[in-house]
């Protein structure tokens, strides 16, 4: 069962019937009850639903005051007086309704669902399930981001670089050791002392304790503190680890955390702007280019990963996540003559752990597809 609380101070309530908890808005909190918080709970003095679905549950706290519960079979009969404005806008299909005179959720829910699918496709299908109570949808409860990071403030300061390389390397050791238990890795070094912050973004997700500390020599060579270090406070930003599949046939390369330390030493003797990589102009004539920063590597998962998309979220058997933001579509398509053709829609999209991917949709398949990842 689901419970919904709508209130000025639903989070907090809802905070003390469970720490899984969603917020749908400022003023509405769905989360999951057992049957011996029931008695508790219709004692609260909040507009409370409880249903067996997360919908039902929302529509009934937001529009029926005091407590409802809604025993299981019976969310259309309950929630069919309601108005269809208790939905998210969608002109389109409720100006349809209005026309066919459907104005509450009742008569909506006794529309033929073939019928209803052939008018309004799947958008009328998905109203209609809500409209009964049984459109089911796992409950997404707010989780608060974990914070790896350490500091301390020190009674004397530091001098010397060796100390407070030494001070540094326990603290990435523990980091590290957090973020292996839990599955994430750094794609973000944030190093500050005496408040001043330095921020050393890792050409890709690692929790090498050796690399993460090797870089942050070479940044403290470059730009040594003016003054004796009195405070240290010391952040690694998580994202999802990185993950290489080597082909039977591909040439070996350098390790990435070699070409990386690499490029820190010539950083330190030439300066960090005159370190990139070459932009080419479309001429002949000589010494024509410029020097560019960092550049996105791009790793293809081979085969690419079947995915699941929504509107909020993507997900594959290997990691998932909200999407923040998606750029898109580019259509491609080719060789229409072989049995091997493709066309398909590509787009960029980024997830609230700062992970970019490349996904694209098989258009011949009507299937998602992870492709690959950027570094």
């Amino acid at each position: 069962m689901y419970a919904c609380i709508h209130a000025p101070d639903a989070g907090v309530l809802a905070d003390s019937f469970s720490p899984w908890v969603e917020m749908i808005d400022p003023q509405t909190a769905v989360f999951s009850i057992t049957q011996g918080q029931l008695a508790t709970l219709a004692s609260t003095p909040a507009q409370i639903a409880v249903a067996a679905t997360v919908e039902a549950a929302i529509l009934a706290a937001r529009n029926l005051p005091g407590y409802t519960f809604i025993e299981p079979g019976r969310e259309a009969e309950i929630l069919g007086s309601l108005p269809l404005d208790v939905f998210p806008p969608d002109p389109e299909v409720f100006q349809t309704l209005d026309l066919w005179g459907v104005r509450s959720l009742a008569e909506l829910a006794r529309l033929p669902e073939d019928g209803l699918a052939g008018r309004l496709g799947a958008r009328g299908l998905s109203l209609q399930r809500l409209a009964r109570g049984v459109l089911q949808r796992p409950l997404r409860p707010s989780i608060s981001a974990t914070a790896y990071e350490e500091s301390v403030e020190l009674e004397h300061p530091i001098e010397l670089s060796e100390p407070l390389l030494f001070l540094i390397a326990r603290f990435l050791f523990d980091l590290s050791a957090r973020m292996k238990a839990q599955s994430v890795a750094a794609r973000e070094l944030r190093l500050s002392l005496n408040g001043i912050e330095r921020i050393l973004s890792l050409p890709f997700p690692t929790r090498d304790v050796k690399l993460l500390l090797k870089l942050t020599e070479h940044s403290l060579e470059r730009q040594p503190p003016g003054e004796p270090v009195a405070r240290v406070h010391l952040e690694l930003v998580p994202t999802q680890p990185r993950r290489v599949q080597h082909g039977l046939f591909t040439p070996a390369a350098p390790e990435p955390e070699k070409l990386e330390l690499t490029l820190g030493k010539i950083r330190g003797l030439v300066g960090e702007k005159n370190v990139g990589y070459p932009e080419l102009f479309d001429t002949h004539r000589p010494g024509a280019g410029r020097l560019l920063g960092k550049c996105l590597a791009f790793r293809y998962f081979r085969p690419a990963l079947e995915a699941r998309v929504t509107a909020e979220h993507l997900s594959t058997r290997m990691f998932r996540g909200r999407i923040v933001q998606m750029a898109g579509p580019w259509r491609t398509s080719g060789d229409w003559w072989r049995p091997d053709s493709w066309d398909r829609d590509e787009y960029d999209l980024s997830l609230s752990d700062g992970a970019l991917y490349r996904l694209y949709l098989d258009r011949e398949k009507k299937k998602w597809f992870v492709e690959g990842v950027y570094d």
